[in-house]
């Protein structure tokens, strides 16, 4: 039975769409993104459906680009890449506040590598993350 995400859903949170940026660590290729959006589908669901998704981080208000590299889940990642909301929204992802945030869900269209490469291309190149401290045991 998988557990619905809905009530991880953060309600009435606002994104500025043409602002706020998406932010996703390493692993940053097609097997990473699916094994990363398995793992959501294989535990929650989404409005009766697997959810389908990879987990980011977006620049909110009271986050910044550098808090979040800094910030517990992307300061053991070497690697990261980002994109505008808008422009992850304009190529068919929707954007989910869950959890705790910075936190969001990322839902690809369908489990596919096609969903997977469409993500990477619209993220954009690796940057290296200034903030990296290695993995913490």
């Amino acid at each position: 039975m998988l557990e619905a995400v809905d009530i991880h859903v953060r309600e009435g949170e606002t994104l500025d769409a043409a602002a706020d940026l998406v932010v996703r660590g390493w692993p940053l290729n097609v097997d990473g993104l699916l094994r990363n959006a398995d793992a959501a589908r294989s535990r929650f669901s989404w409005r009766g459906e697997p959810l389908v998704a990879i987990s980011a981080e977006v620049s909110i208000a009271g986050w910044s680009l550098d808090a979040i590299l800094a910030g517990p889940r992307l300061r053991t990642r070497s690697r990261y890449a980002r994109a505008r909301a808008s422009d992850l929204v304009a190529a068919g992802f929707t954007l989910l506040p869950t959890f705790a945030a910075p936190h969001y869900s990322v839902l690809l269209p369908s489990y596919d590598e096609r969903s997977a490469q469409r993500l990477l291309d619209v993220l954009g190149e690796m940057q290296r993350n200034p903030f990296y401290v290695g993995r913490q045991p």
